[in-house]
């Protein structure tokens, strides 16, 4: 790691040698995080890195509570069967779901000193299969190794347990919370309550999500919502009643064309549909179709706008196919979109350039840009706490079988947070001033 020494204080000094002293003990650690599934709500991986981190955090000091999930809406499982629906008026309730809590650590510094407060956050799951093959980080080859979960994002969780570890074990106190939440690649709609409820109170919001190939840190990110289109029609058999027969298929390939004609990249409108699913033999008319989506959107109008289309032009082909049959399949859209846009604000901008000012003394280049990608640090800014979310580890092959991260940038994100964290506390944030404490 290659640093300007002019540019670091003593104590700064001290802290980036033992960070330099830890790199083993951060890729063990992450290996040991890397090799617990914890993709598709595995219960089991989540309790035990939860757990882990829970033990991890109490060493520190930190008050920790395990907050109750909340219940998301059952639509929102992608489920395959075709003959779970038999009613469009009805809710339908699938599998049983454990909801996982969200873990909340709280270490203030206890001197009474009003402080820049910060809040911490990042999550336990994955997108990978837990009984898929790709299940271990595997040996380090040029700098490289490859693992679920490596970069997004338990490469950038070791770096924020570490850096708060390494301010502890020299003495300085600093004021901070730790959110750990469970479902975040599926939406947080478990945890969103309980990561609202903890980021109250707080002036900055740092997630460790991964830094882009180049490491440029995001300051502005898109909104993410969640949608299902759903159609119910009248099973026949095809051979002996096809014109009894209303195909729920038709009637949602109507509807994804319709729906599909929202997406305006250039205005900001990203429209998605997949996975699909309706039927259940090819000789029968089917009875039952849905399919789910995503979209993005650049602002509050935009996300409000996009929402509201979504369920016109549904209510409009509803329509249309009354008027083209008797006894026409019905269809419907259920909407969740929750994740608000992040924008660059003042605020987001000069706490990156804060980020971008340990960054380039320690020799490396932040460049700053903008994402499609949505994550809780969408939230956390909705919530009122300035924030930036791409403090992770660098690497590639994100939500793929080649996920994989720069191992030594596990050693150089952790001394840029720990040295962001140290002088955010020493030189203060916005209107709240540095905290004066002593520097061991």
């Amino acid at each position: 790691m290659m640093t300007s020494d002019d540019r670091f204080d003593d104590f700064e000094r001290r802290l980036l040698a033992l960070v330099e002293e830890r790199a083993a003990a951060l890729e063990r650690d992450l290996r040991m995080l890397v090799g617990i599934p914890t993709g598709h709500n595995h219960v089991e991986g989540l309790d035990r890195t939860r757990g882990w981190f829970e033990e991890r955090l109490r060493r520190l000091g930190a008050e920790v509570e395990l907050v109750p999930g909340r219940p998301r809406p059952d639509w929102l499982e992608i489920r395959r069967e075709p003959e779970d629906a038999p009613k469009i008026d009805d809710d339908v309730s699938g599998p049983k779901v454990t909801i996982p809590p969200t873990l909340v650590a709280r270490r203030p510094a206890g001197d009474g000193v009003d402080a820049v407060r910060m809040v911490l956050c990042g999550h336990l799951d994955t997108v990978h299969d837990p009984h898929g093959p790709f299940q271990e980080l595997s040996s380090v080859e040029d700098d490289i190794a490859r693992g679920p979960g490596a970069m997004d994002m338990k490469g950038g969780l070791m770096v924020a347990l570490a850096a708060l570890e390494v301010l502890e074990s020299l003495g300085r106190r600093v004021d901070w919370t730790m959110v750990l939440v469970s479902d975040e690649e599926t939406g947080t709609f478990f945890g969103e309550e309980a990561l609202l409820q903890a980021a109250r109170g707080h002036d900055i919001g740092l997630v460790f999500e991964p830094a882009l190939p180049d490491g440029s840190l995001v300051v502005e990110r898109m909104g993410s919502g969640t949608f299902m289109l759903e159609a119910v029609g009248r099973a026949a058999h095809v051979g002996r009643a096809f014109t009894e027969g209303r195909s729920a298929v038709v009637a949602l390939s109507r509807a994804i064309i319709e729906v599909s004609g929202l997406a305006d990249p250039e205005r900001g409108r990203i429209v998605n549909i997949g996975p699909v699913h309706g039927g259940g033999a090819t000789n029968a008319v089917p009875h039952h179709a849905r399919c789910w989506g995503n979209v993005r959107y650049a602002d509050e109008a935009s996300q409000a706008g996009l929402e509201a289309d979504v369920h016109r032009v549904v209510g409009e082909l509803g329509a249309k196919l009354a008027g083209e049959m008797t006894d026409a399949p019905r269809i419907r859209a259920r909407t969740a979109f929750l994740r608000p846009a992040k924008p660059s604000t003042p605020e987001v901008l000069a706490l990156a350039e804060r980020a971008r000012e340990v960054s380039e003394a320690l020799g490396r280049p932040m460049p700053f840009a903008s994402t499609g990608g949505a994550c809780d640090g969408n939230l956390l800014q909705a919530a009122g706490v300035p924030t930036i979310d791409t403090l992770g580890v660098r690497g590639g092959g994100m939500h793929r079988p080649d996920e994989h991260l720069e191992i030594s940038s596990l050693v150089e994100r952790t001394a840029l947070l720990a040295v962001l964290l140290h002088r955010l506390d020493r030189d203060g944030f916005g209107e709240r001033t540095g905290s004066g404490r002593p520097i061991p």
